[in-house]
Protein backbone atom coordinates (compact mmCIF):
# COMPACT_ATOMS: atom_id res chain seq x y z
CA UNK A 1 0.00 0.00 0.00
CA UNK A 2 1.79 3.54 -1.39
CA UNK A 3 2.11 6.08 1.86
CA UNK A 4 0.14 9.28 1.79
CA UNK A 5 1.91 12.03 3.09
CA UNK A 6 -0.36 14.47 5.54
CA UNK A 7 0.61 16.60 2.29
CA UNK A 8 -1.34 15.02 0.06
CA UNK A 9 -4.44 14.81 2.56
CA UNK A 10 -4.51 18.55 2.97
CA UNK A 11 -4.50 18.81 -0.48
CA UNK A 12 -7.37 16.66 -1.06
CA UNK A 13 -9.23 18.22 2.16
CA UNK A 14 -8.56 21.65 0.45
CA UNK A 15 -9.95 20.78 -2.87
CA UNK A 16 -13.19 19.04 -1.55
CA UNK A 17 -13.57 22.43 0.75
CA UNK A 18 -13.17 24.98 -2.48
CA UNK A 19 -15.76 22.90 -5.01
CA UNK A 20 -17.99 22.74 -1.71
CA UNK A 21 -17.89 26.38 -1.54
CA UNK A 22 -18.39 26.93 -5.21
CA UNK A 23 -21.13 24.60 -5.22
CA UNK A 24 -22.95 27.17 -2.29
CA UNK A 25 -22.93 29.87 -4.57
CA UNK A 26 -24.96 28.49 -6.84
CA UNK A 27 -27.53 27.08 -4.48
CA UNK A 28 -30.81 28.86 -4.41
CA UNK A 29 -31.23 30.62 -0.77
CA UNK A 30 -31.91 28.24 2.05
CA UNK A 31 -30.40 25.47 3.66
CA UNK A 32 -28.96 22.50 2.39
CA UNK A 33 -26.60 19.18 3.45
CA UNK A 34 -23.36 19.00 1.11
CA UNK A 35 -21.93 16.25 3.34
CA UNK A 36 -22.42 14.12 6.54
CA UNK A 37 -19.37 12.10 7.84
CA UNK A 38 -19.49 10.00 10.55
CA UNK A 39 -16.19 8.63 11.92
CA UNK A 40 -15.04 6.77 14.96
CA UNK A 41 -12.17 9.03 16.27
CA UNK A 42 -10.71 6.14 19.09
CA UNK A 43 -12.01 3.12 20.63
CA UNK A 44 -13.72 5.80 23.32
CA UNK A 45 -14.96 8.60 20.63
CA UNK A 46 -17.06 9.07 17.90
CA UNK A 47 -17.37 12.07 15.91
CA UNK A 48 -20.13 13.44 12.95
CA UNK A 49 -19.03 16.50 10.67
CA UNK A 50 -21.99 18.04 8.99
CA UNK A 51 -20.58 20.53 5.90
CA UNK A 52 -23.89 22.96 5.55
CA UNK A 53 -24.48 25.68 3.04
CA UNK A 54 -26.80 28.28 5.07
CA UNK A 55 -27.79 30.84 2.45
CA UNK A 56 -25.10 30.07 -0.91
CA UNK A 57 -22.55 30.35 2.88
CA UNK A 58 -20.61 27.17 3.42
CA UNK A 59 -20.96 25.98 7.58
CA UNK A 60 -19.36 23.12 8.88
CA UNK A 61 -20.69 21.86 12.40
CA UNK A 62 -18.66 18.55 14.14
CA UNK A 63 -20.21 17.11 17.34
CA UNK A 64 -17.78 14.27 19.45
CA UNK A 65 -19.56 11.59 21.34
CA UNK A 66 -18.61 8.18 23.29
CA UNK A 67 -18.14 5.06 21.92
CA UNK A 68 -21.54 4.36 21.44
CA UNK A 69 -22.54 7.76 19.84
CA UNK A 70 -24.19 9.16 22.92
CA UNK A 71 -23.50 12.91 25.11
CA UNK A 72 -22.33 14.37 22.26
CA UNK A 73 -20.56 17.59 22.13
CA UNK A 74 -20.14 20.63 20.03
CA UNK A 75 -16.40 21.19 18.49
CA UNK A 76 -15.81 24.78 18.07
CA UNK A 77 -12.71 26.56 16.62
CA UNK A 78 -10.84 28.71 18.72
CA UNK A 79 -11.08 31.77 16.19
CA UNK A 80 -15.06 31.23 16.11
CA UNK A 81 -15.24 31.29 19.97
CA UNK A 82 -13.43 34.37 19.50
CA UNK A 83 -15.77 35.77 17.14
CA UNK A 84 -18.67 34.94 19.12
CA UNK A 85 -17.13 36.38 22.38
CA UNK A 86 -19.38 39.19 23.35
CA UNK A 87 -17.83 41.79 26.08
CA UNK A 88 -20.21 41.71 29.46
CA UNK A 89 -22.21 38.53 28.19
CA UNK A 90 -19.54 35.83 29.55
CA UNK A 91 -20.76 32.36 29.96
CA UNK A 92 -16.96 31.44 31.29
CA UNK A 93 -18.06 27.71 31.97
CA UNK A 94 -18.91 27.01 28.44
CA UNK A 95 -16.56 28.81 26.83
CA UNK A 96 -13.66 26.66 28.56
CA UNK A 97 -16.14 23.70 27.61
CA UNK A 98 -15.65 24.71 23.83
CA UNK A 99 -12.26 25.15 24.22
CA UNK A 100 -11.48 22.12 25.88
CA UNK A 101 -13.22 20.54 23.24
CA UNK A 102 -11.58 22.88 20.31
CA UNK A 103 -7.79 21.80 22.03
CA UNK A 104 -8.71 17.84 20.77
CA UNK A 105 -8.42 19.39 16.88
CA UNK A 106 -4.69 20.35 17.44
CA UNK A 107 -2.39 18.93 15.55
CA UNK A 108 0.08 16.29 16.40
CA UNK A 109 -3.62 14.70 18.32
CA UNK A 110 -3.34 11.35 17.87
CA UNK A 111 -7.28 11.42 17.88
CA UNK A 112 -7.57 13.32 14.93
CA UNK A 113 -9.15 11.34 11.93
CA UNK A 114 -6.84 12.58 9.69
CA UNK A 115 -7.81 12.50 5.70
CA UNK A 116 -11.33 13.73 6.78
CA UNK A 117 -12.90 17.35 7.39
CA UNK A 118 -11.67 17.57 10.90
CA UNK A 119 -9.45 20.14 11.82
CA UNK A 120 -8.03 23.79 9.85
CA UNK A 121 -9.56 24.07 7.85
CA UNK A 122 -12.15 24.93 7.65
CA UNK A 123 -13.73 26.46 10.83
CA UNK A 124 -15.91 24.31 12.99
CA UNK A 125 -18.79 26.76 13.99
CA UNK A 126 -20.95 26.67 16.97
CA UNK A 127 -24.19 24.52 15.62
CA UNK A 128 -27.73 25.44 15.91
CA UNK A 129 -30.04 23.41 17.84
CA UNK A 130 -31.03 21.35 14.44
CA UNK A 131 -27.46 19.97 13.96
CA UNK A 132 -26.90 19.07 17.67
CA UNK A 133 -30.18 16.99 17.42
CA UNK A 134 -29.53 15.72 14.30
CA UNK A 135 -26.10 14.95 14.51
CA UNK A 136 -27.01 13.03 17.64
CA UNK A 137 -29.27 10.77 16.23
CA UNK A 138 -26.98 9.59 13.40
CA UNK A 139 -24.44 9.03 15.78
CA UNK A 140 -26.57 6.89 18.18
CA UNK A 141 -28.13 5.50 15.59
CA UNK A 142 -24.80 4.28 13.68
CA UNK A 143 -22.65 3.48 16.35
CA UNK A 144 -24.76 1.59 18.85
CA UNK A 145 -27.57 0.60 17.12
CA UNK A 146 -25.69 -0.16 13.69
CA UNK A 147 -23.11 -1.78 14.90
CA UNK A 148 -25.60 -4.21 16.74
CA UNK A 149 -27.53 -4.69 13.71
CA UNK A 150 -24.42 -5.70 11.60
CA UNK A 151 -23.79 -9.39 12.28
CA UNK A 152 -20.10 -9.95 12.19
CA UNK A 153 -21.03 -13.43 10.99
CA UNK A 154 -22.95 -12.80 8.12
CA UNK A 155 -21.39 -12.97 4.53
CA UNK A 156 -23.98 -11.06 2.47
Amino acid sequence: MPNVSKEMVDAVRMARWAEWERMAKELPAGRHILSVELLRINREETAVVLTVVHDQRLVQYELRADAAGGNPKPVVSPRQLQAHHEPGREDVAAQFHAMTLAAALEPGDGGVALGVALGQPPIKEPPQPGAVALGGSLLTTTFNLGEQAIDPGSTT
